[in-house]
């Protein structure tokens, strides 16, 4: 299976003609991960997320801390809504959590740690498949989760819930600056970086595991 995954619009015009340019060459799925609009309103996603239902593109998507919780109800409106929920396509599972643990800008969607673990872990599959966690918030301490200033701010209770289950992929956003992959136990985690500015990731997912490319426009 050929994913593509994209994170951090923010609502801008850029971000949506970046995904399509993306998208252009031929996936088998789509994964949105968060932060369609900056601050709302949710309906400004409506627009982009109508393309993509039009496209054919099998597609799930989770809401980022920038969106407002209204932004569900659209996920669910059309058809794409991963948060708190585990949905299979063909032969993987994509387990999904929106919003981020919490910032010191009082964002509209975020969760403490305790309910972060708690939704997280009623989702794990208990069988052992292959499965893809999608997760707005970064796991902590990595270096997908470092700010500029050199800060980890990603979420202790993501990284918990990885090191335990061991999904073979884990992917987050949020934090634009810390564009990377990295390995926590057998766990590859990445960021793609913000599809606002170029940045997406393409995961190939076979019999023989997983690869991820960070790609850019």
């Amino acid at each position: 299976m050929r994913i593509l995954a994209a994170a951090d619009f923010h609502g801008l015009p850029n971000a949506e003609n970046n995904l399509f340019k993306f998208l252009g060459r031929g996936y088998d799925c789509l994964l949105i991960i968060g932060d369609l609009t900056n601050f709302g309103p949710a309906s400004l996603a409506e627009n982009m997320l109508g393309r993509i239902r039009d496209s054919g593109i099998p597609t799930f998507a989770i809401p980022g801390n920038c969106d407002p919780k209204q932004m569900l109800g659209v996920l669910d409106k059309y058809g794409v809504n991963l948060h708190a929920k585990r949905e299979k396509l063909n032969y993987v599972s994509f387990v999904g959590l929106g919003g981020s643990n919490l910032t010191p800008f009082s964002t509209p969607f975020e969760l403490t740690e305790a309910e972060i673990l708690e939704e997280l872990e009623a989702l794990a599959p208990t069988t052992d498949e292959n499965w893809v966690l999608v997760t707005h918030a970064p796991p902590y301490g990595t270096k997908i989760d470092q700010t500029a200033q050199g800060t980890h701010v990603g979420s202790k209770s993501v990284r918990q819930f990885i090191e335990q289950k061991q999904p073979p992929v884990a992917l987050s956003g949020h934090v634009h600056e810390a564009r990377n992959t990295d390995k926590l136990g057998r766990t590859l985690i990445v960021n793609p970086g913000p599809i606002s500015s170029g940045y997406a990731a393409e995961l190939i997912i076979d019999t023989e595991g997983v690869n991820v490319e960070l790609l850019e426009l």
